[in-house]
């Protein structure tokens, strides 16, 4: 028997030796900023709403943290075929689960995206889009092998399910991310020019219908054309945050504008960053996703199956893309789209649905036999 727990833990290990250690450096790095942050951002938070213990939110973000360090590793530690079928599940699961949500979920700021689960809640969205993109990868790759197949349809038409899903509670930001995906997903692909600007044009006349019928979307896009009035409050007080933090801060916990800020620790945690400990921390968060986007991309260019490339491209395209966007609305470039920093933000069910994304790279972009192109420079041999 201890022979039998010693060979498993053992396999394990040398399983774990072939992760990218440069993405676990990463992921690390993500986990503690989100914990810190929390910290500073959970006081302001818990006396808005009247919570007696100061660092509520820090202490939960601490255990959605812990979670997602186990349900990454858990993930990193099955093969590709066994991604592909895990994938398929949580998208049946989760995408019915979506539109449930859109009917009998309670209403939060306008929006049913969210499922009572007893104390707990879940928002199915966050933990269907990595389990999303590793079927669109799946697809687009047998449709590169076997010209015959209609993977890229079967891509496009499951993102029209999915956009009427979440459109229907609504949710806009998580429509348009995973477009942002699907669309260098497809490119990667093999997908011919004329699909991909027709593709544009069809996003234009989306964009342009929902604007004219959701009254919510076209009073966020009209706050960040004229930014005034309620609509635009927190967003002006996410850039008064971002313009008292200067260059080195307030220093830690001396944030006064965080305390008017409604979702100071989930939706607008890059200004609480930026008042707290300035330009050079928000420079740095920046520069983590950067090197998140670098060293993901372009161990994905180097692999041998197609739908490994596209898969891990399409993870870490999600990651990326919805931090910037995050960024983006903290600095007013965007209109406001209640986007989460992925490991940063305070959620559950955004922690855990980062961490799948991340487990699945960590998955594909491992070490094995034949599994690149040619070797790294850290693998080379001499």
């Amino acid at each position: 028997m201890s022979a039998a727990i010693a060979e498993r833990f053992g396999s394990l290990w040398e399983r774990a030796r072939t992760y990218d250690r440069p993405l676990l450096v990463i992921a690390a790095i993500l986990f503690a900023i989100g914990i810190l942050l929390s910290m500073a951002a959970s006081p302001a938070a818990t006396a808005r709403i009247r919570i007696e213990e100061a660092f509520y939110f820090a202490g939960r973000q601490a255990a959605y943290a812990c979670l997602g360090a186990l349900v990454m590793f858990l993930v990193a530690s099955l093969e590709p075929r066994q991604l592909r079928r895990g994938a398929t599940i949580a998208v049946a699961v989760f995408l019915p689960l979506c539109l449930l949500a859109s009917l009998v979920g309670p209403e939060i700021k306008g929006a049913q995206r969210w499922l009572e689960l007893g104390p707990l809640s879940m928002q199915p969205s966050e933990l269907l889009k990595p389990a999303l993109i590793v079927v669109w990868a799946w697809m687009l790759s047998e449709a590169m092998k076997s010209p015959g197949f209609p993977g890229r349809a079967v891509a496009i038409g499951l993102y029209a399910v999915t956009a009427a899903a979440l459109l229907s509670q609504p949710d806009i930001g998580q429509t348009a991310l995973l477009g942002l995906c699907l669309a260098p997903m497809l490119i990667l692909s093999g997908v011919a020019l004329r699909y991909v600007l027709g593709g544009g044009v069809l996003a234009a006349a989306g964009a342009w219908a929902i604007y004219r019928f959701y009254p919510h979307a076209r009073e966020r896009v009209d706050a960040f054309l004229n930014p005034t009035g309620d609509a635009a409050y927190q967003v002006n007080r996410a850039l008064d945050a971002i313009a008292s933090g200067g260059v080195f801060g307030r220093g830690p916990g001396e944030g006064v504008i965080k305390t008017r800020l409604p979702d100071a620790h989930a939706d607008f945690v890059f200004a609480v960053a930026a008042e707290e400990f300035g330009l050079i921390a928000s420079l740095g968060i920046i520069g983590v996703f950067g090197a998140l986007a670098f060293r993901g991309l372009s161990r994905a260019s180097r692999l041998n199956e197609p739908f490994e490339q596209l898969a891990a491209a399409g993870l870490i395209t999600l990651l990326v893309a919805q931090a910037a966007i995050h960024m983006a609305v903290n600095l007013s470039l965007v209109p406001a789209k209640g986007m989460t920093l992925p490991f940063i933000s305070f959620g559950g069910s955004s922690m855990i649905g980062s961490a799948l994304a991340l487990g699945c790279c960590l998955s594909l972009l491992r070490d094995r036999p034949g599994a690149y192109l040619y070797p790294g420079r850290r693998r080379a041999e001499p």
